[in-house]
Order: structure tokens, then C-alpha cells, then sequence
């Protein structure tokens, strides 16, 4: 399976160009498929030259495009991570949010199924919970807090379908929790952080809501996180949560990246930052990825933050 390529969607994305590099790094050929739209032709580029990488520049929904792809290369796998991920654009635009997140996942299955490729991983979302202060498990029923949450949710459903039509094949659902780390092509609020303390960190950030806890995952393990638990899955489909098992405020992520620096950071709330509508808490139970690949993505948030710093240039 190693010898033979997988499909990356969304391969010039944050999530997309971390899994790209990995499973280049491990030897295994890669199709990346991107139109451009969301991910970023630099974090592409240093692979062009590589005989294992093969660049499809499509849009996902394009099905006949995308289906003559995978009969040009006949993957083993496809990690399907392209989608408006961004929460607000999600809100601002349902129609496109429904048309990428929806119409483009059965695109994708659609694909896979002409040619049988049989190891298929979709990214789905910790947004199609219910909110709740406690640590979120698989088995709890999906009650999504938002349109994102609602096009990630159908998308799981339609992994069912396609599971229930292909039982020979092998389904991940892979919930993701917040990412951060390199390559963020997303205004989420730690890159809007960074970048205001790279411009001038001795004024005060203009920030929003401080308060919810979220589960924050370093996007460098959840790309190893997705090649393992692609590798891992039993027949039939796996839903697992890929994040830390720990949840931090944005307040102690400021009072984190404080430190690093020597200290002296200030915030002040800003009106247009702050979202109406907000989680108090998202946290992962991580016991089932744990059990199928052996560990989970790490939550020492003074390390991640660090690690961020020094790539950033900041420190």
C-alpha cells in the first residue's frame, strides 16, 4: 500500500501541506488535488520537483475532473480534507459552505468508488457536538452548533452510505479539534494574535472573546495523527476525535505567549472581534484514537507555543 498514491484534497492547505510533506517524507507517493481557492501554492511548491508528487489542479466538485484524476492515478487512499473550514465564512456563505463541504464529499467518495480505492479519510469536526463542559466522546449524537458543524455532519452520514454500499472498505471519520501551529491559512484567532504582536507588541491585542476553552491540537501531530489512523482502520468506518484530551482558554494562551516573550502583554476586548453566538468549551475524549494508533496529539501548550514563536521569528 506504502508504494502506491494517495489523494490529499485540500493538499495546499494548513492541515493538507503538513500531511503532503509527511507522507512524501515516509516514501509514499502523493496526488495532491487543490484549485487555489483556500490553500496557498507556496506550501506546494518545494514538492514540485519530486517524482513521488503529482499536482491535480481542480476544483473537488468538478466530478468528472476529479473522477478522471483517480483513474489517471488509481490511489490506495484518500485523505479528504478540502472544505471551508473557517467558521465564519461558513456562516456568511451557507450555500458554498454546502456546496464544497457537502456536494464535494460525495465528489470525492464518488471518485474513490470508480476506481475502489479502499482506504478513504474524511474530516469531519468536534463542531457537530452539543455544547457540554465535559470532554466530547464519539459515541454521543451529533447536535451541530453551526452550518460548518451541520455540512461536516451530513458528510459523516454520507461516509455511512458509502460504507454501507462498499463494506469491503475501509472509512475514517476523523473529528478534528482546533489546530494551530505553522502554515494557517485561516484569520483564527492565534495567527491574528501573532500577527499583532509582530507588528507592535507593546500596544495592547484587539481581541474578542477570551473565555471559551478549546481543545488546541498542533497540526503537526494531527498530520501524523491522519496518516497512522488512515493506515490503522478496520474495515467498515472508525470515528475517532484527533486533539490533545486538553482544553485551554485563549486568555492562558495569551498569558503563554506572554512569558515566552518576557512578559508585558495586554489585552483589550474589541466589539467587532467578539462572536455572538460562542462555545464556553470544546474538549476531546481521545481514549479511542489512543487505543487504535498508540498516543494522541500532545497538549504542552508552553512547548506548541514555543515551537510556533521560533517559526514565526518571533523569538
Amino acid at each position: 500500500m506504502l508504494d502506491r498514491p494517495w489523494v490529499v484534497t485540500g493538499a495546499a492547505g494548513y492541515l493538507g501541506s503538513h500531511v503532503t510533506e509527511q507522507l512524501l517524507s515516509r516514501g509514499i507517493p502523493v496526488v495532491a488535488v487543490d484549485n487555489f481557492s483556500g490553500g496557498r501554492r507556496e506550501y506546494v511548491q518545494p514538492h514540485l520537483a519530486n517524482p513521488r508528487f503529482k499536482l491535480e489542479e481542480l476544483d473537488i466538485r468538478n466530478s468528472a475532473a476529479l473522477t478522471a484524476a483517480f483513474k489517471r492515478h488509481e490511489p490506495t487512499a484518500v485523505v479528504h480534507l478540502a472544505a471551508l473550514h473557517f467558521i465564519p465564512a461558513a456562516i456568511a456563505d451557507p450555500p458554498l459552505a454546502v456546496s464544497l463541504n457537502v456536494h464535494g464529499t460525495q465528489c470525492v467518495l464518488s471518485a474513490a468508488r470508480a476506481v475502489n480505492t479502499q482506504r478513504v479519510w474524511f474530516a469531519s469536526t468536534g463542531d457537530v457536538y452539543a455544547p457540554s463542559e465535559q470532554p466530547h466522546k464519539e459515541e454521543q449524537e451529533r447536535s451541530p452548533f453551526n452550518i460548518y458543524g451541520l455540512t461536516k455532519s451530513i458528510g459523516e452520514q454520507l461516509i455511512a452510505l458509502e460504507s454501507r454500499i462498499r463494506p469491503d472498505a475501509h472509512f475514517f471519520i476523523g473529528r478534528l479539534f482546533n489546530l494551530y501551529g505553522p502554515r494557517e491559512t485561516n484569520p483564527h484567532i492565534l495567527p491574528e494574535i501573532l500577527g499583532q504582536v509582530k507588528l507592535d507588541r507593546t500596544k495592547p491585542l484587539r481581541l474578542g472573546n477570551m473565555w471559551p476553552r478549546r481543545d488546541l491540537v498542533p497540526v503537526v501531530d494531527a498530520a501524523r495523527a491522519v496518516i497512522e489512523s488512515t493506515l490503522n482502520a478496520p474495515r467498515g468506518v472508525s470515528t475517532m476525535n484527533v486533539a490533545t484530551g486538553v482544553a485551554i482558554s485563549m486568555e492562558e494562551v495569551v498569558n503563554e505567549i506572554s512569558r515566552a516573550l518576557g512578559g508585558g502583554l495586554r489585552v483589550e476586548t474589541d466589539p467587532a472581534k467578539v462572536r455572538p453566538v460562542e462555545r464556553n468549551h470544546l474538549q476531546a475524549d481521545v481514549t479511542r484514537l489512543r487505543n487504535l494508533i498508540g498516543w494522541a496529539p500532545h497538549g504542552d501548550i508552553k512547548r506548541g507555543i514555543r515551537e510556533l514563536l521560533v517559526y514565526e521569528q518571533i523569538i
